[in-house]
């Protein structure tokens, strides 16, 4: 069965980015090099590509382990070229959202760290084509809805929010991510710490996340001690 287990983020900075998530979160670097530097919880893998053009930078493409590799690209139905060193191919989702595809690891750290990655959030027009998508061509499930018109869905371990995309909201495309972890406060003493706002409350009507921070990037990053449902 096929597992989410990579998001690559285009950045300016990607060593000062790395900086941070290990600062933070405590995520172990698998590699790093000017142009692309690999984090990793112990189960998931978060990479920074370098990205000189402003406009193309943050949540670039999710990454999904595969076993049947050509499967997966005709069920697909557009296969492009490696993104990054970590990838063996890529495709996208019906909204354009590029997801690399590997057959192998996308690299790991040995150890599990204490705050595990597990939510990505995306804007879509349409939850219902892009949860036929995922579930189709990666074997997701449907595990939880909105009253937003909302869809979560999850390979068991992962939680992929397709919020719905009303009129003078976000964009459509990747939004935000988030991890799991011990204490809200001391997660934003850490975040302070390392140089970023304390973040915000989220509002009472989202069901998992308790709070927003954002990354010198201004990645957006949900934290959650209750965490999502798988």
């Amino acid at each position: 069965m096929p597992h989410l287990r990579c998001l690559t983020i285009a950045a300016k900075e990607p060593g000062r980015l790395a900086d941070f998530y290990r600062q933070v979160f405590d995520l172990k670097t698998v590699s790093e090099e000017p142009s692309l530097v690999r984090l990793s919880d112990g189960t998931f893998t978060l990479a920074f590509l370098k990205q000189p053009a402003e406009g193309a930078r943050g949540l670039y493409a999710t990454g999904f382990q595969v076993e049947d590799l050509n499967g997966v690209k005709e069920k697909a139905g557009k296969a492009g070229t490696a993104s990054a060193s970590h990838s063996q191919a890529q495709v996208a989702d019906p909204d354009g959202n590029r997801i690399d595809l590997s057959a192998n690891s996308f690299g790991v750290a040995p150890e599990k760290t204490p705050f595990p990655i597990r939510h990505i959030a995306l804007y879509t027009s349409d939850p219902k084509r892009l949860s036929d998508f995922y579930t189709n061509v990666f074997k997701m499930k449907e595990v939880a809805y909105s009253d937003r018109s909302s869809i979560f869905v999850s390979d068991g371990y992962f939680n992929v929010a397709l919020l719905y995309q009303r009129v003078g909201e976000e964009k459509n495309g990747f939004n935000h991510f988030g991890f799991h972890i011990h204490s809200i406060e001391e997660t934003r003493d850490r975040a302070e710490k390392a140089g970023v706002p304390r973040g915000a409350k989220r509002p009472d009507r989202i069901p998992f996340a308790e709070f927003r921070l954002h990354d010198p990037e201004g990645n957006g990053i949900d934290i959650s001690v209750k965490g999502w449902k798988t």
